[in-house]
């Protein structure tokens, strides 16, 4: 529901405002599209740069890629000698045209038929290797110096025990198989201190097993919110059975989990967990202590 409900207050709005963009008249008995509209220059301007302010990254991959590498193929046509004539999308129009009155502005072309090998350096990229390596360090240098094996075990088992059952749980409210929300709430524990990870990631992979996505979605679900007159729980309902709503909700709502869980266990279950060592503070001593043991150790066998 809670999923539902966010789906509605942010759709609803971009539906409205779409449907008033392109000039979409609504009566009882049904709905009347004005065409020529929808292929209006300043229409599409305006749909294109708002699609641009949401998701730059998917514009540059959807729009401008796209625009440069048909402008490539027709530069290639035009000075073989060729006449062409070129049927697009509205949207990809003005784009194509301003690379065709002025070819040299084209990026390069291997930038758009792959990736050079390597990946380009991104901070947030360094941060999560970073981030992951000295969890991975710290854990190792908290094992080699046995800071009380027993509460080490008991830590971590509960961690991994509140981080899967609540990323599990939410993902079967989403709608997820069994499958799907036993992966998603398996390595909720590993996720939540990897910030390039996330278990919806692969909650949804899985449960792309069970049920098929495709782009007719996208207008379902246009169809479902714009319905003014059905009430908000039939309105769910119809929502949670396109399958592109599902898997939203899936892999949302498995994320939601395993950051309720973090949350949940530094606040409640590790000070009720270990009440008789001294609370969340002492546990975090007792680790660094241990972190500092396996360090001296490990510097011990150092020639």
């Amino acid at each position: 529901m809670v999923a539902g409900g966010i789906a509605l207050v942010v759709g609803a709005p971009l539906a409205l405002g779409f449907q008033r963009l392109v000039g979409v008249e609504t009566d009882g008995d049904g709905e009347e599209f004005d065409l020529e509209n929808l292929t209006d220059t300043d229409v599409v301007t305006a749909m294109m740069e708002e699609f641009r302010q949401f998701s730059p990254g998917g514009a540059e991959a959807l729009i401008d890629e796209r625009d440069a590498y048909i402008a490539y193929r027709l530069v290639a046509l035009r000075e073989a000698g060729y006449d062409v004539v070129a049927v697009v999308g509205a949207g990809h129009r003005a784009g194509i045209q301003a690379y065709l009155d002025d070819p040299g502005t084209l990026p390069p072309q291997s930038s758009l038929t792959g990736r050079i090998s390597g990946s380009r350096f991104s901070v947030y990229k360094l941060f999560g290797y970073l981030f992951t390596l000295g969890f991975g360090a710290f854990f190792v240098l908290l094992v080699l110096g046995g800071a009380q094996e027993a509460f080490l075990i008991r830590l971590f088992a509960a961690w991994f025990l509140v981080n899967g059952v609540i990323a599990a749980a939410l993902a079967k409210l989403g709608g997820a198989h069994w499958p799907s929300a036993l992966v998603g709430g398996g390595i909720a524990w590993l996720t939540s201190v990897n910030p390039l990870l996330a278990p919806g990631w692969f909650a949804g992979y899985v449960e792309l097993r069970y049920i098929d996505v495709n782009i007719g979605d996208i207008s379902t679900l246009n169809e479902i919110i714009s319905d003014e007159s059905a009430p908000i729980a039939d309105i769910y309902r119809r929502l949670t059975e396109v399958p592109l709503f599902r898997l939203i909700a899936i892999v949302a709502l498995t994320n939601v989990g395993s950051m309720i869980a973090s949350f949940l266990f530094i606040g409640v279950v590790a000070p009720a967990l270990f009440a008789e060592i001294g609370g969340t503070g002492e546990i975090v001593r007792l680790m660094l202590q241990g972190a500092e043991n396996g360090l001296d150790l490990l510097l011990g066998l150092l020639p």
